[in-house]
């Protein structure tokens, strides 16, 4: 029977007559958020070893403007028969890897240090949704950094796979870098957000936190400094989103304007090398300034500080040169979470290395 569901679904989702929603645009029949659009198989080349049943699917939410859209990302199930009351699911928070379509993890399939994390997690019994979020892999615009946006999106798409499979209306957040803000984020909206639904806690690598003071570190701002290979993407969407203060050509060179433009459809690893032997004064046109209105604009994406009812645990890499550990340290003290180091971890090979001690807090949580 649920062979059959998944096959009519893959085929058409909206009932005859009704508006048909473009992933990623306005939504043209506000259907609820949640709502699944559409879903199909996740192609074999895509899929998590082990998997039970696997699909790419489109589903409702709430755009960064705060109006209804379209995102896409995949859940898998773990084979055999759901327990009593459906699988309990891991709503996964991906790191950052580009805002282009060809970005998007249901299009790429997770990078090789998550993919250890998310085999883990299905082997351990759990569903695993994994949301590209806005912008990625639909027509939309990415906002890039909204945790707002990030946090509807970890929520929305448990809803939606409800419709596919026996999943409970229990969930973790867990996430990690960007992902982990995005985590962080769903800790402190969902139970407001989605009061249908039950968080049972968060796990959260190395989150993308404290911005004001990740600006401030030495050479940031520093014109003979090196760039971070995000900057380009950061231009891209504080444009989008804060158009009353940042504008392109005020932070961009000619050379650092190519690099915006290349941003909008490369992975990193593509404008990463773009940038290699760069330094902020080729790409900025006054360091200083862009780093100030970066600041100001990320104010407003730091993690809420709010009452704790479910728990909260950090892992942060000894070696992380990215997210430095005394700042994961900060967040772990203002929100009384549980902070594990992992020694020797560095920014990229965090999600394999603790992908067995999240697991079991994974299980913790869940109880």
């Amino acid at each position: 029977m649920r062979a059959f569901l998944s096959a009519v679904i893959a085929v058409a989702i909206l009932v005859p007559g009704s508006a048909v929603l473009v992933p990623g645009s306005a939504v043209a029949a506000d259907r609820g958020n949640g709502s699944l659009v559409s879903a199909g198989p996740l192609p074999a080349a895509l899929r998590l070893a082990g998997a039970g049943d696997a699909w790419r699917l489109s589903y409702q939410t709430v755009s960064w403007t705060g109006r209804p859209t379209v995102v896409t990302g995949t859940l898998t199930v773990p084979p055999g028969r759901p327990p009593a009351g459906g699988w309990r699911v891991v709503s996964f928070g991906h790191g950052a890897n580009g805002v282009g379509d060809a970005c998007a993890e249901s299009n790429s399939g997770p990078p090789p240090a998550e993919r250890v994390l998310l085999e883990g997690l299905l082997a351990a019994g759990y569903a695993v949704a994994v949301t590209d979020f806005e912008g990625i892999g639909t027509p939309a615009d990415s906002p890039f950094i909204d945790g707002r946006s990030e946090a509807r999106d970890m929520v929305d798409i448990v809803r939606a796979g409800r419709a596919l499979a026996p999943l409970s209306r229990s969930f973790a957040s867990v996430g990690y870098s960007l992902g982990g803000h995005a985590a962080l984020f769903t800790a402190a909206l969902a139970a407001r957000y989605a009061p249908d639904l039950h968080l049972a806690g968060t796990v959260a690598l190395a989150p993308l936190t404290q911005f004001g003071l990740l600006l401030s570190e030495p050479g940031v701002s520093d014109p003979a400094g090196i760039p971070t290979p995000w900057l380009p993407y950061e231009g891209n969407a504080f444009a989008l989103t804060r158009p009353d203060l940042v504008r392109l050509t005020d932070w961009f060179t000619p050379l650092g304007l190519q690099l915006a433009d290349l941003a909008r459809t490369a992975c990193i690893t593509q404008v990463a090398t773009a940038m290699a032997g760069l330094t902020n004064a080729d790409l900025l046109r006054d360091p200083a300034m862009a780093v100030a209105q970066a600041k100001e604009v990320l104010a407003a994406q730091e993690i809420p500080v709010y009452p704790r009812h479910r728990p909260v645990v950090l892992f942060q890499g000894t070696a992380d040169t990215a997210v430095p550990p005394p700042l994961t340290a900060i967040t772990a003290e203002q929100l009384g979470a549980t902070l594990i180091s992992v020694p020797g971890a560095d920014h990229i090979t965090l999600p394999a290395v603790a992908a067995g001690q999240v697991v079991t807090r994974v299980r913790q949580l869940f109880g």
